[in-house]
């Protein structure tokens, strides 16, 4: 059961990625500014839900990473383990991708790399995963080497909150503890809201009630999976957790995204991992090769989809038929998932497997599925 398990997680990692992807090559926010140079095909794709609310990508690995980091506590013999599983699994990948993407967005002439031209400064909130804000003081044009590393600060957030909240308190008890955790954040962040109209988020920073719904839900998912909790408990828990995340999916109405269908998809989310973590059998379409295959290496494809992803759609030419431009997207598609495969296999996956052995020993436990960073 613990085989068929993983390569579902791995399988639903394959889904997530291929939806950010989507998002970014057809509908990324930034098409608002950049349409006119960045994509060949313009607003062609602007009404086609998968690639407009493909963001939600992202909210899908939060649930696997609260499965996995679940999982992963409860195999850590200390705190500081914890830190150098978590450490060993983010920052070598992390550190070959942004050196590359730094000197990639500043030699290539593609239209995207002109828009994205990079300075040393870039490299402190990338390396050590801190909001640009910190750094905005001394360097008032900082910014992420590449955007996407935005989840991986937050991913960081929890991991604290997680590992706090393990230690502290019962640890067979993380699910419940995280839910009520986020319920309390949340209900701060309102008051919060209510009654300091200069409101700056830095609590919202620190404590990322926005996002904290999908960890949870993903650690319910784990105790459920490990029948500690009853359907019915692991149900209330899951509702509460739904409810929050409708109720904060309405914040993005201004920016053309309809509640109700990133409401819907959710709950589609929360739903698969409730077969997945209930029933198994009935997600083995999870388990396909190919899903599997882009999922092992979901992390280091993530790294590198979005720069040299939208390098190589920004040249494709606008005079050429649509039919010629998917084509080229698909391959530039391929390009970035290989690109991904071999960072996993020469840097991500010996630099993970290396660096456990001299600093923790021998693994005990097979390697879970997980979120891009997780």
């Amino acid at each position: 059961m613990v085989s068929h398990r993983l390569h579902a997680l791995d399988g639903l990692r394959g889904v997530a990625i291929l939806l950010v992807m989507g998002f970014h090559y057809f509908y990324h926010l930034e098409s608002f500014y950049y349409k006119s140079t960045l994509y060949p095909y313009g607003e062609t794709f602007s009404n086609v839900l998968i690639f407009k609310y493909g963001y939600m990508g992202v909210e899908l690995f939060f649930i696997i990473s609260g499965f996995v980091i679940a999982m992963t506590l409860e195999s850590s013999r200390s705190v500081l383990d914890f830190v150098i599983r978590r450490f060993v699994r983010i920052w070598p990948a992390l550190i070959v991708s942004a050196v590359l993407t730094f000197f990639l967005l500043n030699w290539s002439d593609a239209p995207f790399a002109l828009t994205r031209r990079q300075f040393w400064p870039n490299f402190l909130p990338s390396l050590t995963l801190t909001p640009t804000s910190l750094w905005s003081g001394l360097f008032p044009k900082v910014d992420f080497v590449t955007g996407v590393y935005w989840s991986l600060v937050v991913e960081i957030r929890f991991y604290m909150v997680a590992a706090i909240l393990f230690w502290l308190f019962a640890r067979d008890k993380l699910a419940r503890n995280l839910v009520i955790f986020t319920v309390v954040i949340y209900i701060a962040r309102a008051l919060l809201r209510r009654v300091m109209p200069g409101y700056n988020g830095v609590f919202d920073a620190l404590f990322i009630p926005d996002y904290m719904p999908w960890f949870a839900a993903g650690a319910v998912f784990y105790e459920l999976y490990k029948e500690r909790l009853t359907k019915t408990a692991a149900l209330v828990m899951l509702a509460v957790m739904f409810v929050l995340i409708a109720r904060i999916s309405t914040n993005y109405a201004v920016i053309g995204r309809d509640p109700i269908i990133a409401s819907t998809a959710a709950f589609f989310f929360l739903a698969l991992f409730w077969l997945l973590s209930t029933k198994p059998s009935v997600v083995s379409f999870l388990e396909i090769r190919p899903l599997v295959w882009i999922g092992e290496c979901s992390y280091s494809v993530y790294l590198y989809h979005y720069a040299i992803g939208m390098i190589l759609i920004s040249q494709i030419s606008k005079t050429i038929g649509l039919g010629p431009q998917l084509l080229l997207v698909a391959a530039a598609s391929l390009f970035v998932l290989i690109v991904g495969r071999i960072s996993y296999a020469m840097v991500e996956n010996p630099s993970r497997r290396w660096l456990t052995k001299v600093l923790i020993g021998p693994p005990q436990k097979p390697a879970a599925a997980a979120s891009p960073a997780a």
